[in-house]
């Protein structure tokens, strides 16, 4: 898809740079992103091409502004209260730049639609199921791992679907919006749903992932063809290359949504009560006629796995440890042809 033009006007110039670097850095972000230091630079490039946004220092914000080339302007207010600049919306300058950039994107995603793909230019992305009918077999610290070493080549997102992730806890980080704000806007059919799932979005080590739900209930909720819309728009306008999907019990209509995904990795636990619910799992599938999955399906068993730290070293030791030689085996043997079956190693978390 063809970025749009995201501009920033500032006289503060480490300010503005800073900002522009952060957008770079932040792969979903579909903006391509300059800085102007002046009224005139401004407005010379304007003249030639057109912006989709510009984001403005209070300061420098006038009326000439308003006669350019640009399609929509938001002001950077140096004042807290102020939303409002005119009949522009306003943001407070002196936040961070992950809460900045969330509000614009919260704001522009209302006033956007979302635009026709350019079929020519896309291109494939991968989507990842990891799905388990056995429980502690290791899901998650496997789906984190796989996504953080592809996250090493190529622009990653995670989403969790579980009904309990513990991502506040784990990962002692508190968030503001989450996956049930994006579907829901995405309900309102109003917007731009991948701008609004910007507004959300956070880093998690070298991938980008959307918070998890809080309440499993938000969860049931979210039917199939909300989840198709929102990975075909993800596919169509978004950068990612691969989308990984951690997919838990609560998930109405599983199969369905398993059916939509590339490569489908399936932990497993060698034990007899395990056997038995696995193999329970795919007569359920034959007889329902959903064979496509087991032949995308790969079963493995996970080395054992017991991050001992949570926070910002969590995804180190999983990443370092055994579990991240495992998925880069793994992915080495993907490459020159899958051999399916039960791998070596005990049951995880």
């Amino acid at each position: 898809m063809k970025k749009q033009k995201f501009a920033i006007l500032d006289m503060e110039e480490t300010y503005a740079y800073n900002l522009m670097e952060y957008l770079s850095e932040r792969q979903s972000v579909p903006f391509e992103t300059m800085v102007f230091g002046s009224v005139e630079s401004l407005r010379a490039y304007t003249q030639q091409s057109t912006l989709d946004l510009l984001l403005v220092s209070e300061k420098m914000m006038c009326a000439d502004i308003r006669q350019m080339n640009i399609r929509r302007i938001m002001v950077l207010s140096e004042g807290e209260a102020l939303r409002e600049y005119g009949d522009c919306p306003a943001v407070y300058k002196y936040q961070s730049s992950e809460s900045l950039v969330a509000e614009v994107m919260s704001c522009y995603a209302r006033q956007e639609i979302m635009p026709q793909p350019e079929i020519a230019l896309k291109r494939r992305v991968q989507i990842c199921g990891v799905y388990s009918p056995v429980s502690r077999c290791g899901k998650t610290c496997f789906a984190l791992t796989l996504g953080q070493i592809l996250a090493q080549r190529q622009p990653v997102l995670y989403l969790n679907l579980e009904d309990y992730s513990g991502f506040a806890t784990l990962l002692e980080r508190q968030t503001v919006s989450d996956i049930s704000d994006v579907m829901y806007f995405l309900r309102q059919n109003r917007g731009n749903v991948v701008l609004k799932l910007n507004s959300a979005m956070q880093k998690l080590g070298g991938m980008d992932y959307l918070p998890p739900a809080p309440c499993s209930q938000d969860l049931r909720e979210i039917n199939l063809a909300e989840w198709i819309q929102l990975l075909n728009e993800l596919v169509s306008f978004s950068s990612y290359e691969t989308i990984i999907l951690d997919i838990g019990q609560p998930v109405g209509e599983v199969f369905s949504l398993l059916s939509q995904c590339s490569v489908i990795y399936m932990p497993v636990c060698d034990d007899i009560v395990s056997r038995a619910k696995t193999d329970q799992y795919e007569n359920l599938l034959r007889e329902m006629d959903y064979g496509e999955i087991l032949e995308k399906s790969h079963k493995m068993v996970l080395p054992f796995c017991t991050p001992m730290m949570q926070g910002e070293y969590f995804l180190e030791q999983l990443v370092d440890g055994p579990m991240g030689e495992f998925v880069r085996t793994l992915l080495k043997q993907e490459q020159s042809g899958w051999e399916d079956g039960y791998g070596t190693g005990a049951g995880g978390i």
